[in-house]
């Protein structure tokens, strides 16, 4: 089964999104209204799709999770309770897409799936030219890929000193022509979670930490929880893709608002990704991973010590949502 996770806080926006994708490629879709409680109803044209749609507010969340305070409020780092309730229903691939991503490739759960199951063993060390010693059929398959993020068009996913300085970026031509290739596993890149598949054992290690209220720091939720993702998948040797699928991103916040934001953050990022780091990891499988990272993060002492043993405190209680298997 496969189900979307798309955090929203703008009903119109969620309608006009389900409409774009309609026919829908998932078999379920968890909607986590940004809310204190769910402000609106399906139009009734998606009534014949039954419960295939799900949606959850605050309200739901703080009756469902036994510590509902580890899901941010007031910010898309929600979306992280929708991993946990698609991991329960049965989910073997669960993606997420932010409401603002319209379709662009026509198979677009197909291709996240192939990078899922069916990415090639070998490459060639310049894409799209077949150099000598790159074998004909036998490219073999990696059978550890267990993340695909996807990429996108139209609008860059850059943050706000980027977006004022009015910085150059890649069109969408040269986008569409980026291959999809498996991430360095020594290098940490910034992962971006408007579009991203993962298999159903990793999505422990989906979780995004404490933005928005009560938080200090505001979008770095999908980039924190990336860095998690990837330090235990390299300790445990599973592939992450960076690629296709694409989508179309249509809308642009502001960066003057984004700015504020980011603007607590943006000196801890220069340094977190090396507390992330030097958590030793011995576990041999992600939720057991998972919970060394948390238990690391919360014995950690230094700058920002308070949101770092939170995180950390959180991941905990993150795992114990998974520890009886649905």
């Amino acid at each position: 089964m496969n189900t979307l996770v798309i955090p929203t806080n703008g009903p119109e926006r969620l309608v006009a999104f389900l409409d774009a994708w309609h026919p829908w490629p998932w078999d379920r879709i968890v909607v986590v209204e940004d809310s204190p409680a769910i402000t609106f109803e399906l139009p009734a044209r998606f009534a014949a799709q039954g419960d295939r749609v799900q949606v959850f507010s605050w309200a739901e969340i703080d009756a469902l999770l036994p510590e509902p305070w580890i899901i941010s409020r007031m910010d898309s780092a929600v979306r992280a309770f929708g991993f946990w309730k698609a991991w329960t229903d049965g989910a073997q691939t669960i993606f997420t897409v932010d409401d603002d991503c319209y379709p662009l490739d026509p198979d677009f759960v197909g291709e996240h799936r192939r990078n899922l199951e069916a990415t090639p063993a070998w490459q060639s060390t310049i894409p799209g030219m077949r150099l000598r010693g790159l074998p004909y059929r036998n490219l073999g398959t990696l059978t550890d890929t267990v993340v695909s993020v996807g990429l996108w068009t139209h609008t860059p996913d850059v943050d706000a000193i980027h977006a004022l300085a009015g910085a150059p970026h890649l069109g969408d031509g040269e986008l569409t022509r980026i291959a999809t290739r498996v991430m360095p596993a020594a290098q940490y890149f910034p992962m971006s979670g408007m579009n991203v598949a993962v298999r159903r054992e990793v999505a422990c290690l989906m979780y995004y930490p404490l933005m928005g209220r009560d938080s200090p720091f505001g979008r770095f939720d999908d980039i924190w929880c990336g860095l998690a993702v990837q330090r235990i998948c390299r300790h445990l040797g599973l592939a992450i893709t960076c690629g296709r699928p694409l989508v179309e991103h249509q809308r642009a916040s502001d960066p003057f608002v984004n700015l504020v934001k980011e603007a607590p953050g943006i000196s801890v990022n220069e340094w977190l990704w090396e507390v992330v780091d030097a958590v030793e990891l011995r576990a041999r499988d992600p939720l057991a991973c998972m919970r060394e990272l948390g238990a690391g993060l919360a014995a950690y002492r230094g700058r920002e010590e308070e949101y770092v043993r939170r995180w950390g405190v959180a991941i905990g209680a993150w795992c114990a949502l998974f520890e009886s298997r649905p």
